[in-house]
């Protein structure tokens, strides 16, 4: 099984290392200098010269993913896995998952606290009623930008800069996503308040206020995230007719193990060889976020 990686950053490093331990044959697409891989190429076609590859996982900069995920197209791979959020704008995703759909190319969108212990279980709780009726939840998450990627100028990162897809609304999508995954619902933008309040020295929002409600459940869903919080946290309160939750990060599992679970869920893909796709939801996601940022506050 050979599976192709573009782009080297942590995520990328990361997925390297966990596809690595499975012994997959891995062809890295970077033009990183400071990085030594035992298969790594610097040009495209290259890379693709390197194939066939059965998956291929998408992790470079995320103004980028529609374009590279066009080209992946064209190398027919069973599985392509996309680094969330899955654009910087919506603009033609539409079309690109028709497209993907119609060659039977499974799309994962890497949502990985859909992998995350702690929410699995709440998950399970929610579905199976021990809250009952789900009034509210409230979602918080924060950390200091400046600290996020140690030994990296803040300044440089596409975190910092609107046109490569950074900001708190789409770097940290999966505070948007996750509780709808929680609802197994569609949440629908309200209202939101979407600022850059601090001294940083970057061009995107560094905090967001946002409502949602669920389309199905009519669940009230607020979701908060900056760049500006010391120490990082992670926060989900919810509360329903039955009973309620609190839930911390300090209270957190070890997040690597979320990680092997997504690249295990990953390669289940390519050898099961059944379509898979929840490009739908990532599209959602990304409308969301452009509707938040047009109307907000």
């Amino acid at each position: 099984m050979k599976i192709g990686i573009i782009g080297f950053g942590s995520i990328g490093q990361r997925h390297y290392k966990n596809l690595n331990k499975y012994k997959k044959n891995v062809v890295v697409f970077s033009k990183r200098d400071d990085v030594d891989l035992s298969r790594q190429v610097k040009h495209w076609r290259d890379f693709a010269n390197g194939g066939p590859y059965e998956g291929i996982v998408v992790a470079n900069e995320t103004y980028k993913h529609a374009a590279t995920i066009k080209k992946c197209i064209a190398l027919r791979p069973k599985v392509i896995f996309v680094e969330k959020p899955l654009a910087h704008s919506s603009r033609g995703l539409i079309a690109l998952g028709r497209t993907l759909k119609r060659k039977k190319i499974s799309v994962w969108v890497g949502y990985n606290f859909h992998f995350f212990a702690p929410f699995i279980k709440i998950k399970k709780n929610i579905k199976s009623g021990k809250f009952g009726r789900i009034y509210y939840m409230r979602v918080s998450v924060g950390q200091d930008l400046r600290e996020w990627r140690p030994g990296r100028d803040y300044r440089k990162i596409y975190s910092a800069k609107n046109k490569m897809g950074g900001g708190v609304l789409l770097d940290l999508v999966h505070d948007i996503n996750y509780p709808a995954w929680l609802l197994d619902d569609a949440l629908m933008p309200q209202r939101s308040y979407v600022r850059k309040l601090s001294n940083l020295k970057i061009d995107t929002e560094d905090f967001a206020e946002s409502i949602f409600v669920g389309k199905k459940t009519g669940a009230i869903v607020s979701v908060h995230q900056d760049y500006l919080r010391i120490p990082s946290r992670r926060f989900l309160e919810i509360m329903g007719s039955e009973g309620s939750l609190i839930w911390d990060s300090s209270d957190a599992e070890d997040r690597g193990r979320m990680y092997h679970r997504e690249i295990n869920f990953f390669v289940g893909l390519i050898r099961s060889g059944k379509y898979f796709s929840n490009w739908d939801e990532a599209v959602r996601d990304v409308r969301n976020i452009e509707y938040l940022k047009k109307y907000g506050g």
